[in-house]
């Protein structure tokens, strides 16, 4: 549509790199350029490579990227190499590229305006949960369509596959922009220059921060919501409050049960023997019911002994087929939380999909027939013409699989907690409340009550914090840590320790300074330490599958310094600095310590990436940042006096730029 209607140069935005990348690759037979065109994408592309070595490209990336951008189609997300995500940049501002599949990181800072944008999805996976996109992604995103002083009018379209409330898609579509809210925080290195300077201390800096200001200005906002909060609880009159309290603490406790007895019903030893084709099980991710489905198969790879032993079943994944609207328009989706529940009696086709265990709720003893051949649309529609038969003469919900009885699960303390829950669920049943025909209306009403307690509680703390400058308590518990390492005196001059901890603010100035002093460095070669000092910096560059391998070497070196990081930890939480340990240890990323080590020993890019599944563009950035990192260490050790260790780190930073990780960028 978009190219009949001469809509193009168009922008499709995707939450997902590799869906952007299969996306692109399903136009595989469409050309939106002319035969001119192609010669000016193909002498632009060819004069931006010339700066590579021959080996460099023949990059898979370089290679599948050129048939692409010849017949108008780009791709721009993070993993695309510098050089090329540039190289698309150039082409997509001179009109060379018609439909460009991008990331939501291409409306960010780039002036790359297009005729028209097409959202894929309204929602987003956030790292936490699939939701929808906010107002101010929304207007970010959409402000790309329409190109000033060209087109009259900018187009967007949204591709929505679900039902979107209205409330929700208003908000997104004619809500308004995001808050400007301050993102400042404490770190270790700015406490320490603070410290160096005479006559600012890091609390005067903390007072004029904006940080503190809105939260100053804020304060009447938050005193007039309290207010009205406050009337509005005196205000809300609930009968029969002692029967209403006793029911949702009956209830919360079946919810707790209930949790735990799931959790052991799915483990790997109990569920694995009923997970057979055709049985029937509900699914639900991510507060999503999905409803009930069929299973075809399951899955099941060869995983960690440890896992098998402690019965973890993140090894095993189930092929279920879901009830959809149209499973044509789905082939790329490859997990529930990218889609939406569609109820059986309205669905029209099936899709083939794989859930992990966690998402089973119910296991039925049902059974469905399996078509043999559900690559056609008939074998689906026969399975779904089945579930729907099923359902209808279920309309109760499908009988269940006894823990106990069917799937014979003998644990003393599970058998309790069955017990318990029977007992619990026929004590809630047998209160009045659970009969009373307004029962439904009480606990909206309850459940207000206690939405306008919890925001009472909420903004009450508010003030608290804002009144005793929420940041003060951090920054004396960050200064006990200081004074308790040595990285300042008693009255806060800051010692050498402190001086050479001021030279680095690109990773954990704190844990490098404490390897740098103990000498952790010293016996290691310019490739070991460039190896090291990739685990800082590689939070961006995380391979999909199995932990990478690392020699034994190379392990020793992080094993001790993980030991300095739970050293750090102990000392935080002994000064009171909220800390989690194993957090912050496993914020050590090792994913890139044998591709640094290979590359400072002469291995070419092409090899280093055959290593690892982690994304090209990723390991640049990661490597540039590496560069800086390594820069800053070599001015500590200058600091500390220690040539021959500031001379280790700048053979590191010679070996470690060179060939296409450090370009030169075709802006330049």
């Amino acid at each position: 549509m978009v190219m009949e209607r001469n809509y193009e140069p168009a922008i499709v935005f995707s939450f997902n790199r590799r869906e952007c990348e299969q996306l692109a690759m399903s136009l595989h037979k469409m050309d939106f350029n002319t035969d001119k065109e192609k010669e000016m994408v193909e002498s632009v592309f060819t004069n931006a490579i010339e700066v590579l070595s021959p080996e460099e490209r023949k990059l898979p990336q370089i290679l599948n990227t050129m048939p692409l951008l010849r017949r108008g189609i780009g791709i721009h997300h993070s993993g695309l190499l510098p050089l090329i995500k540039e190289t698309i940049e150039l082409l997509f501002q001179e009109g060379l590229i018609k439909v460009l599949f991008a990331t939501e990181t291409f409306a960010m800072g780039l002036n790359m305006p297009a005729r028209t944008v097409l959202f894929t999805s309204m929602r987003k996976f956030d790292g936490k949960e699939n939701r929808f996109i906010t107002s101010g992604e929304f207007i970010q995103m959409s402000g790309r369509a329409g190109r000033r002083g060209i087109d009259t009018r900018g187009v967007v379209m949204l591709q929505v596959d679900e039902q979107i409330p209205a409330a929700v898609l208003k908000g997104i579509v004619k809500g308004t922009a995001d808050a400007l809210k301050s993102a400042f925080r404490l770190t270790y290195n700015m406490i320490l220059n603070l410290l160096r300077v005479d006559g600012i201390s890091p609390e005067y800096i903390l007072e004029r921060s904006f940080l503190q200001y809105q939260s100053y200005a804020d304060i009447p906002k938050v005193l007039d919501q309290l207010a009205m909060k406050k009337a509005e609880l005196s205000t809300l009159v609930i009968p029969r409050p002692e029967d209403l309290n006793q029911y949702f603490r009956i209830s919360d406790e079946v919810k707790k049960l209930a949790t735990g007895i799931h959790d052991i019903i799915i483990t790997e030893k109990n569920v694995l023997p009923w997970l057979t084709t055709g049985r029937l099980i509900r699914l639900k991710h991510n507060n999503m019911d999905f409803g009930w489905c069929p299973i075809l198969q399951y899955k099941k790879t060869k995983g960690d002994k440890k896992k098998e032993k402690r019965g973890e079943n993140s090894d095993i994944a189930l092929i279920v087929g879901l009830p959809v609207n149209d499973a044509a328009n789905l082939d790329n989706v490859e997990s529930l939380q990218y889609l939406q529940p569609v109820a059986v009696a309205a669905a029209k086709d099936m899709l083939i999909i794989r859930a992990n265990l966690g998402a089973i709720q119910t296991l039925s003893t049902l059974k469905l027939y399996i078509p043999d051949d559900l690559s056609m649309k008939d074998g689906r529609q026969t399975l779904l013409k089945s579930l729907k038969e099923v359902c209808r003469r279920f309309p109760a919900g499908m009988p269940p699989l006894d823990p106990i009885t069917h799937m014979k699960i003998k644990d003393t303390d599970f058998e309790k907690s069955v017990k318990m829950l029977t007992i619990l669920e026929t004590r809630m049943k047998a209160l009045p409340i659970h009969v009373d025909p307004a029962k439904e209306n009480l606990m909206l009403l309850h459940k207000k009550k206690e939405a306008l307690q919890e925001e009472v509680v909420g903004l009450e703390k508010q003030i608290n914090e804002t009144n005793k400058l929420g940041l003060h308590d951090e920054l004396k518990g960050r200064i006990r840590v200081l004074k308790k390492l040595g990285y300042c005196s008693a009255e806060g001059t800051c010692s050498l320790k402190g001086r050479a901890a001021c030279e680095i603010s690109c990773a954990d100035e704190l844990l490098l300074t404490e390897m740098l002093f103990a000498g952790l460095f010293n016996d290691l070669e310019p490739a070991a330490v460039v190896a090291l000092l990739s685990c800082f910096v590689a939070e961006g560059a995380k391979a999909s599958g199995d932990p990478p391998k690392i020699s034994e070497r190379l392990s020793g070196i992080l094993r001790q310094t993980q030991e300095f990081a739970r050293k750090i930890a102990v000392v935080s939480k002994e000064c009171d600095v909220p800390i989690d340990e194993n957090h912050y240890v496993e914020a050590l990323k090792p994913d890139l310590m044998e591709i640094c080590f290979a590359w400072c020993n002469g291995a070419s890019f092409s090899d280093i990436c055959k290593k690892t599944s982690i994304y090209e563009g990723s390991i640049v950035r990661s490597m540039r940042l590496l560069e800086e990192l390594l820069r800053q260490m070599a001015a500590a050790a200058k600091v500390i006096d220690n040539e021959p260790l500031e001379e280790r780190f700048t053979s590191g930073i010679l070996k470690l730029k060179r060939d296409i990780i450090f370009a030169a960028s075709l802006y330049l």
